[in-house]
């Protein structure tokens, strides 16, 4: 009996991990460039029980529950929406920006929406969140005097202003395996071990004037959203259940 409890609520664990993962996706499904994940589950430790008074000895498997065992993040580009904004970049295939952020961390992140910092050492390209954005050198983009509205950008990262030669490069990285970045807030990543090393990009093809929409499909996060929500009712029932017949198992053997 407690055994069914306690497989009840692995599941009820299990169900509403996989609601919160699912929440956050709907959440961010206007975040420029977000990635949406999925909860993976997979079964307990399982137990033989066997009953010799069976003429074949027969053993009966009883399972343990179920738990998550990953979060997976799809790293599928999302759909590239024109702003006409001149500091909206847009990635239209693998690679991520090379930002760094107040604590001199290089992180990496498909949002595009950049804007200008003026400082004293003079005018820096960063994010919405005021990381600096980094060139192929790994050094921070100082924009030259000029109108910023005249910034022009060519498919392979060079940035200009006017018919003047670039000034600089964006840092487009990649990584051998995405699946191993970890997520570091703030629509960023940072670099494991699993995920590899960086590596520059030399054709990375960005277009000025558009930003990457998120990749959650809501269709699809509904009905999960729909199925987890049963799921977790049949795991809390089934808890609810089992608690009330262990209570009154208690009570038949003190009277």
């Amino acid at each position: 009996m407690m055994q069914g409890m306690f497989t009840a609520k692995s599941a009820v664990i299990a169900q509403q991990r996989r609601l919160d993962t699912i929440a956050n996706n709907l959440a961010n499904i206007n975040t420029t460039g977000f990635k949406a994940s999925r909860a993976d589950f997979k079964d307990t430790l399982y137990t033989t029980m066997h009953r010799p008074v069976e003429p074949q000895n027969a053993s009966l498997t009883l399972g343990s529950g179920v738990l998550v065992s990953a979060t997976v993040r799809s790293f599928l580009a999302g759909t590239p929406i024109q702003t006409g904004i001149g500091l909206d970049f847009c990635l239209t295939q693998d690679g991520f920006f090379t930002v760094m952020n107040g604590q001199s961390e290089k992180l990496y992140t498909r949002d595009g929406s950049f804007a200008v910092s003026n400082e004293d050492g003079g005018r820096f390209l960063v994010t919405a969140d005021g990381f600096y954005v980094l060139d192929k050198s790994g050094s921070r983009i100082t924009l030259p005097e000029g109108d910023i509205s005249n910034l022009k950008l060519d498919t392979a990262g060079s940035l200009s202003i006017g018919s003047e030669e670039p000034f600089a490069t964006l840092g487009i990285a990649a990584f051998k395996n995405n699946g191993g970045l970890m997520a570091a807030g703030r629509n960023c990543f940072i670099e494991t071990e699993a995920s590899g090393s960086a590596e520059l990009l030399e054709e990375p093809n960005v277009q000025q004037g558009f930003l990457e929409s998120s990749n959650v499909d809501l269709s699809e996060e509904i009905t999960k959203l729909i199925r987890s929500q049963r799921a977790f009712s049949f795991a809390a029932t089934a808890l609810t259940t089992a608690d009330e017949m262990h209570a009154m198992a208690n009570n038949m053997r003190s009277s």
